[in-house]
């Protein structure tokens, strides 16, 4: 009689084998419309030349305020 177990034998790898058929990740990226622009110079010291982009950091969780 075989006692040895695999890792297949363990619950907790069947439990797994349904996530072999799951996506990874899904990304949303809205498209994004170049209308506005900073000049260069702001545009380096604030990190994007897209003003929509530019958000402030306040120094809060990502929660609801």
């Amino acid at each position: 009689m075989n006692n040895h177990k695999t890792d297949d034998d363990r619950p907790e790898r069947k439990d797994m084998d349904c996530l072999d058929q799951m996506a990874l990740a899904m990304a949303y990226v809205p498209w994004q419309y170049m209308s506005r622009t900073y000049d260069p110079e702001k545009a380096l010291m604030i990190g994007t030349i897209f003003p929509e982009l530019d958000k402030r950091f306040t120094g809060r969780s990502g929660g609801r305020r």
